[in-house]
C-alpha cells in the first residue's frame, strides 16, 4: 500500500469500505486500474431490491412472534429491546424456549440443525400438534438508523418443513422475498444462530468444514471473488493474443500462395511492418475487394463442384444389362421355355390335387378317377424332369434382374445441386423407377450422358465466372480481414492485460495483508474469550490458525494447546464443559465481526456441561458481547442468571412457561424471591383459606424467598472473595437447613458455621427478630407447621427480611 497513507486497520470496518478506503489513497494506481478493481469488486456484492435490503448497517430483534411452531400451539410473543445487551430467556426443559430459539433461526435461514435432515415420517414434528392453522414465525427488525421497524415473516402452507417462504417489509421500501435481501452470504459468513447441537458440530465437525467456518469470516470471500473476475478477463485478453499468434501463419502462407497478384505482395509488407501492422494499407486491400452478389458466389461455386456420374461404369453396366435382356430374349418360344412354362402348370396341378384329396376328377375337362396318387407320382417327376430342361431360363432371368439391380444402384441425386442443373438431375433420377429392361438400358446411358455433358459446361462457365470475381483473392482477404481484426484486439489486450495485472497483483496483496491480520485479530479474541471460560482449567490455548488455503485438497483449522505446561492435542485433552466453552470462543468471534450485517446473537443452551466457574465467565464473556451485540441467550440452568446478578452485570431476564395444549407465555422479569413474596401474600389476602395451608404452605414460600436471598448473597460475596464457584455450588447442594445455608451469606470463609454463631451474625445484622422468622419458616416444614397471627404482616416481616439480606453492602 501507499506509504504515504496511514493504513486502517484490517479489521476495523466492514471489508468493502476497508477495501475503498486503502483503494482510494493508493497513489501508485492509475485511475484505468482502479476502475477495474471496483467493477471486479462491484460484482462480488449480492444484488437486492432497490431500497429492500438494509444495507451494511446492523439489524437488531424486536418482538418476536411464534405460532403453530414446533412446542409452540397459539401465537407466543417474546418481547425484545432491539438494541445491544444481554437478554436471558429462562424456562425449565420442555417449556418451549428452545422452540423458540429454533423459529428465530428457521425465520432467516429455511432450516435449524433439530428439523433439517429427518426422515420424512418424522417431518411432523416441525407443525405444532395441537395448532391446526398455517405456521407462522415473524420478528420486527430495527435498522441501526432507520427510525421505521421493518417485519421479516415466514409461513409454510404445506407438510414439508423445505417448503416455507420469507419476505422482508420495511416502511416506505415495499416487501421482497428474502432471497433478495442480501443476507444469505452474512448468514452463512457470520452465523448469528448457535444451538446446543451447533456447538458440537463446531468441535466434530471435519477438519475442511472447520477450516472453512472460520475462513469465511476473514471477508477471503469477498476479494477471492474479486480476484477470480481478474483472473477470467486476463484469460480472455490472453485468448485474443494466442487468436492472433495462431492465425497469422495461416494468413502470411495464404498470401505467399497468391501469385502474380500484387495486392498478395503489398499485404504481407503490410502485415510484417516493422513498427507493427499498417493498418491503413490492410484496410484499403480489404475494402477493395470487388463487391458481389454473395448468393450468386455460393451457387457458382455449387457450379464450380458440379460432376455428373461415372460414364465408364454407367456404360460397363447398361453393356450388361443389355446383353441378359438379349440372353432372355434368346430362350424366348425354345423347348427350354415351354418346359418352364408345363412345370409351373403342372405344380398347380399338383398344388389343388392336394388341396382336394378327395376330389380325383380333372378340374379341366372334368374326366373322373384320373388325379389319382399315381398321377401325383407321375405329374412330380415330369415337373423335376421339366426343371432340369428350364434352367437356362431361369439363369437368364436371375441375370437380367442383378444387371438390372446394378444400373439402378448407380443411380443417385445429390441433396444439393446448383438450379442449371436441375432438369438433367432429375432426368437421372427418374430412371431409378423404371421397371423395363430394355427400356432402362436405353434411358438411364441417355440420361447418364446428357447429365455429365450439363455438368462439365456448367462447371466450366462457373469456374471462369468465379476467376473473373476474384474468388482467389477473396478467400485470402477473408483471413486478412479476420486477422487484422484480431491483430487490433490484441494491441488494444496488450495494455489493458498489464492493468488487469497490477489490479489482480493489488488484490492478491490486500487479501494476503487482511487474511494474516485478521487471522491474527480472530485468534487474539478467541483466546480472550477462551481465558474467560477456562476458569479452573489446567488446559491452556495457546494458537488458533488456519493451515492450507482456500482451494487446497487438505485444509484444517489448528489449535495448539498445553495441559499443565505440555503440549497435547485440544479435542484429545478437553472435557466436554471445555469442548463446548472452546466452540463459544470459536463461535462468538465470527459473530462480532464488523462486517456482519447482524447487531443480534441467539444462542440457546450454552450453559449445559459447563461447572460454576465457567458460567461465571460466560457471563463476563456476554456481558462484554452485550456491549456491542443484542445478545439472546436460551437457557433452563438458573446458574447463568446467578452468575449475571452475583457479578453486577446488568441482564434482562424473560421466563417462558408452557401451559396446556402447548400454549406458550413468555413473562417480562423473572424475580424467585419476588416470585415467592407474591405467591405468599396471595395465600395471605385469601379468605376462607384452610388452616393448614397457612400452617405449611405459607411458611414454606417465605422459607423459598428467604433461600433464594440467602443463595444470591452468597454468590454476591463469592464473587468479592474469589471463593471457587464449583465449591460453593456444591456446598450449597448439600445444604437444607436455612441456618446452615445463611453461612455463606455471612462469611467470607465458605464454610458451614455453628448455628449459634449465624444466628449472633444474624441478630447483628438484621436484628433479633431474624433468627425468629427464620426458625418460623423452617417449622412449616414439619407436620404442625406454623400459623402466623397476622398472616399478611408475617409475609411483610419475610419480605423485608429478605431484601436486606440481598443487598451486598448490609452484608459486607
Amino acid at each position: 500500500m501507499d506509504d504515504t497513507t496511514e493504513p486502517t486497520p484490517a479489521n476495523a470496518l466492514p471489508l468493502p469500505e476497508l477495501v475503498e478506503a486503502r483503494l482510494a489513497g493508493d497513489r501508485r494506481l492509475t485511475d484505468p486500474v482502479k476502475a477495474l478493481i471496483r467493477e471486479a469488486l462491484g460484482g462480488s456484492e449480492t444484488s437486492a431490491a432497490d431500497g429492500a435490503r438494509p444495507s451494511a448497517r446492523r439489524v437488531y430483534l424486536g418482538n418476536i412472534t411464534v405460532t403453530g411452531f414446533r412446542g409452540v400451539g397459539s401465537k407466543a410473543l417474546l418481547k425484545l429491546r432491539p438494541k445491544p445487551g444481554v437478554t436471558l430467556v429462562v424456562g425449565r426443559n420442555g417449556s418451549g424456549k428452545s422452540s423458540i430459539a429454533e423459529a428465530v433461526e428457521t425465520l432467516f435461514t429455511g432450516t435449524n440443525a433439530h428439523c433439517a435432515g429427518q426422515h420424512p415420517n418424522r417431518a411432523v414434528r416441525w407443525r405444532n400438534l395441537h395448532h391446526d392453522e398455517p405456521t407462522r414465525v415473524e420478528a420486527n427488525l430495527t435498522v441501526e438508523g432507520d427510525p421505521s421497524p421493518g417485519t421479516l415473516t415466514r409461513t409454510w402452507t404445506g407438510d414439508a418443513f423445505s417448503g416455507s417462504e420469507a419476505v422482508l417489509k420495511r416502511p416506505g421500501h415495499g416487501t421482497v422475498p428474502l432471497e433478495q435481501v442480501g443476507w444469505e452470504q452474512a448468514t452463512r459468513n457470520h452465523r448469528p444462530f448457535l444451538s446446543y447441537a451447533d456447538l458440537g458440530n463446531m468441535i466434530n465437525g471435519k477438519p475442511a468444514q472447520m477450516y472453512d467456518s472460520i475462513a469465511a469470516i476473514l471477508g477471503l470471500e469477498y476479494l477471492n471473488a474479486a480476484s477470480r473476475r481478474l483472473t477470467e478477463k486476463r484469460k480472455e485478453l490472453e485468448a485474443v493474443e494466442k487468436a492472433e499468434k495462431e492465425r497469422k501463419p495461416l494468413l502470411l502462407a495464404a498470401l505467399e500462395a497468391v501469385e502474380h497478384d500484387d495486392r498478395a505482395l503489398r499485404a504481407l509488407v503490410a502485415v510484417e511492418e516493422s513498427g507493427g501492422p499498417d493498418y491503413a494499407t490492410l484496410d484499403a486491400l480489404i475494402a477493395g475487394v470487388p463487391t458481389a452478389d454473395e448468393g450468386r458466389l455460393r451457387e457458382a461455386r455449387l457450379e464450380a463442384e458440379a460432376k455428373g456420374p461415372d460414364l465408364d461404369r454407367v456404360g460397363a453396366a447398361v453393356d450388361a444389362l443389355q446383353r441378359a435382356v438379349a440372353d432372355a430374349d434368346d430362350l424366348k418360344g425354345t423347348a427350354a421355355a415351354d418346359a418352364l412354362g408345363r412345370a409351373e402348370l403342372l405344380k398347380a396341378a399338383l398344388a389343388h390335387s392336394d388341396r382336394h384329396a378327395d376330389d380325383t376328377a380333372c378340374p379341366v375337362c372334368g374326366t373322373e378317377r384320373v388325379l389319382d396318387r399315381a398321377w401325383a407320382s407321375r405329374a412330380e417327376a415330369e415337373i423335376a424332369a421339366l426343371l432340369r430342361e428350364a434352367e437356362a431360363v431361369r439363369g437368364a432371368e436371375a441375370a437380367l434382374r442383378a444387371a438390372m439391380r446394378v444400373v439402378h444402384d448407380l443411380i443417385h441425386v445429390p441433396q444439393d445441386f446448383p438450379a442449371a442443373l436441375a432438369e438433367p438431375w432429375t432426368a437421372w433420377g427418374e430412371c431409378r423407377r423404371i421397371t423395363d429392361p430394355a427400356a432402362l438400358a436405353e434411358r438411364a446411358f441417355r440420361a447418364a450422358v446428357t447429365l455429365a455433358d450439363a455438368c462439365e459446361v456448367v462447371a466450366r462457365t462457373a469456374r471462369a465466372e468465379l476467376a473473373a470475381k476474384d474468388e482467389r483473392w477473396r478467400e485470402v482477404v477473408d483471413l486478412l480481414t479476420e486477422w487484422t481484426k484480431l491483430s487490433r484486439e490484441a494491441g488494444t489486450a496488450k495494455p489493458r492485460k498489464k492493468e488487469v495485472n497490477a489490479a489482480l497483483n493489488w488484490i492478491k496483496n490486500l487479501t494476503t495483508e487482511i487474511r494474516d491480520l485478521r487471522v491474527d485479530a480472530f485468534a487474539d479474541h478467541t483466546q480472550r474469550i477462551w481465558e474467560r471460560l477456562r476458569q479452573q482449567s489446567s488446559v491452556d490455548l495457546k494458537n488458533v490458525g488456519l493451515h492450507g488455503s482456500e482451494r487446497a485438497a487438505v485444509r484444517k483449522l489448528v489449535m495448539d494447546v498445553t495441559v499443565d505446561d505440555t503440549e497435547a492435542p485440544a479435542l484429545s485433552v478437553m472435557s466436554q464443559g471445555e469442548l463446548h466453552s472452546l466452540a463459544l470462543s470459536l463461535f462468538l468471534p465470527r459473530a462480532a465481526t464488523a462486517d456482519s450485517p447482524f447487531g443480534f446473537v441467539v444462542i440457546d443452551d450454552p450453559v449445559q456441561s459447563m461447572d460454576p466457574a465457567k458460567v461465571d465467565g460466560l457471563a463476563q464473556v456476554l456481558h462484554e458481547l452485550g456491549r456491542d451485540r443484542q445478545v439472546v441467550v436460551f437457557t433452563h440452568d438458573t446458574r447463568l442468571p446467578h452468575a449475571f446478578r452475583s457479578q453486577n452485570l446488568p441482564v434482562t431476564v424473560l421466563k417462558v412457561e408452557r401451559g396446556e395444549k402447548s400454549q406458550v407465555k413468555v413473562t417480562s422479569e423473572t424475580d424467585p424471591v419476588k416470585e415467592a413474596i407474591e405467591d405468599a401474600m396471595a395465600l395471605a389476602h385469601t379468605e376462607n383459606c384452610p388452616g393448614t395451608a397457612l400452617r405449611n404452605v405459607l411458611p414454606s414460600l417465605c422459607r423459598e424467598a428467604l433461600a433464594q436471598a440467602i443463595v444470591e448473597a452468597a454468590w454476591l460475596r463469592r464473587s468479592r472473595t474469589g471463593q471457587s464457584a464449583d465449591s460453593l455450588q456444591d456446598a450449597i447442594d448439600e445444604t437444607e437447613r436455612l441456618l446452615p445455608l445463611a453461612s455463606f451469606a455471612l462469611f467470607d470463609d465458605g464454610r458451614v458455621h455453628p448455628d449459634e454463631e449465624v444466628r449472633t451474625r444474624l441478630r447483628s445484622l438484621y436484628g433479633h427478630e431474624s433468627t425468629t422468622l427464620i426458625h418460623q419458616c423452617q417449622m412449616g416444614a414439619h407436620p404442625g407447621g406454623f400459623l402466623p397471627p397476622d398472616p399478611v404482616a408475617f409475609v411483610r416481616k419475610i419480605e423485608d427480611l429478605a431484601n436486606r439480606i440481598r443487598k451486598p453492602e448490609v452484608n459486607a
